[in-house]
């Protein structure tokens, strides 16, 4: 990676870590929040998974539209205006009474969050190269990893705070990790530059040449206009990669928000689920960070994509079979570590491949469809634990799930 990128990577990465970490928080924390809000507002085991996943719903409808706000208002007002809007959605979490009102709410949060992603995705797009646009998605991403690394022991903490001046433990857990994205939005548009020639901290020759360097990496067919509908029929590959990242998504989601249940289930308490819940997202961090360095540093994607998808599923199956909590946490560990390392990479690859004028809606349409795959995953785990009284059918279901990924994204992934 040259001078240039690096200094840009180190002034934007941080803050845009800080926004996707709190993003992930508010969106996961319910993993946490069921130990005790499901039988206080009668929530079974499938539908927690169905609430949880309808999250998903939400951000299917409003992603597209809001992707293409982004671009005409421009990034600093957009995401300040989203963060603030799911932060007061989160915090109302804190006062629901019953499934209907929880589930709606869900469906609130993934509507007010369903432009952070993708929008990020496509900010990064302005500013950075693919050739070195992998290893700086890693970094970004690892903020899934940290949201659950510090996050898990701060939920379980938060949740020991039960009936403290009459509030619930999965209320306070609302509360305090809802208000972090509504006093944040509030200093975004300050923060957070919409392109590089808006900046003071590039000379003329550096902008100059980061324009350069992006239309050089555009592939011969990005520089074609068409319109709406004909770009989508002229690239059917864009539902392909969409499949590909459903099948992450299953994977992302299913361990995100099952893991605490699941190592409960192996005997564990909330205390000890403060550090055994996080140790998975630890080994991400470090996986993730050395994979994609690697697959930038070879200009490879495709077996690096499959790759990571393989030891997803290997962890997933491990976990399924695992006797104790020990070994759990180790299947888990490699599977946290295959679905992020994915990450990065699959969005360099695909956005590559599908470079043009219409980058900003292809972006968001395969965030859209791939993260239904959100409500699929912990959908399905509900459903099938809730049949069988077992964990074993949902993780080996969230395995095949990521095998069906690897399989496509080497048929698919060209670099």
């Amino acid at each position: 990676m040259t001078p240039l990128y690096r200094r840009i990577a180190l002034r934007l990465i941080p803050l845009l870590m800080l926004l996707y970490f709190v993003a992930f928080l508010d969106r996961v924390n319910i993993s946490f929040a069921a130990l005790t809000m499901n039988r206080d507002i009668g929530i079974s085991a499938s539908l927690f998974g169905v609430a949880a996943g309808m999250f998903f719903f939400g951000y299917f409808l409003f992603e597209v539209p809001s992707n293409l706000i982004l671009v005409r208002v421009g990034a600093r007002r957009w995401i300040a205006a989203i963060m603030f809007v799911w932060g007061v959605v989160s915090v109302s979490t804190a006062l629901v009474h019953g499934p209907v009102e929880y589930i709606a709410l869900r469906f609130l949060l993934g509507a007010a969050e369903a432009g952070f992603f993708p929008g990020i995705i496509l900010y990064l797009t302005f500013w950075l190269p693919p050739a070195v646009r992998s290893s700086i998605i890693a970094v970004f991403v690892a903020a899934i990893p940290l949201s659950n690394l510090i996050g898990a022991p701060i939920s379980a903490h938060i949740l020991l705070m039960n009936n403290q001046l009459g509030i619930k433990g999965w209320q306070w857990l609302f509360l305090l990790e809802g208000a972090p994205a509504v006093v944040i939005s509030l200093f975004v548009p300050a923060l957070l530059p919409s392109r590089p020639e808006e900046v003071h901290w590039l000379s003329a020759e550096e902008k100059q040449q980061i324009a350069r360097d992006l239309r050089e990496a555009e592939p011969p067919h990005a520089a074609a206009s068409h319109s709406f509908l004909q770009m989508f029929a002229a690239q059917p590959a864009i539902y392909a990669w969409s499949f590909i990242y459903f099948c992450l998504t299953i994977g992302i989601y299913g361990l995100g928000f099952w893991i605490p249940t699941v190592l409960v289930s192996h005997g564990m308490t909330l205390r000890q689920l403060s550090w055994a819940a996080a140790l998975p997202y630890l080994v991400a961090i470090l996986g993730a960070l050395w994979w994609n360095r690697r697959s930038d540093r070879l200009g490879e994607r495709r077996l690096h994509l499959a790759g990571a998808y393989v030891a997803a599923t290997a962890g997933f199956l491990l976990a399924a079979l695992a006797p104790n909590a020990a070994v759990a946490i180790t299947g888990f560990s490699v599977a946290a570590a295959g679905v992020i390392a994915a990450m990065p990479v699959f969005w360099s690859a695909s956005t590559l491949e599908l470079a043009g004028p219409l980058l900003a809606a292809h972006i968001a349409v395969i965030n859209s469809l791939g993260n239904l795959g959100g409500f699929v995953g912990p959908a399905l785990m509900g459903w099938l634990h809730q049949t069988t009284h077992s964990y074993l059918a949902g993780l080996i279901a969230l395995a095949l799930a990521l095998l069906l990924g690897a399989l496509t994204s080497a048929r698919l992934c060209k670099a």
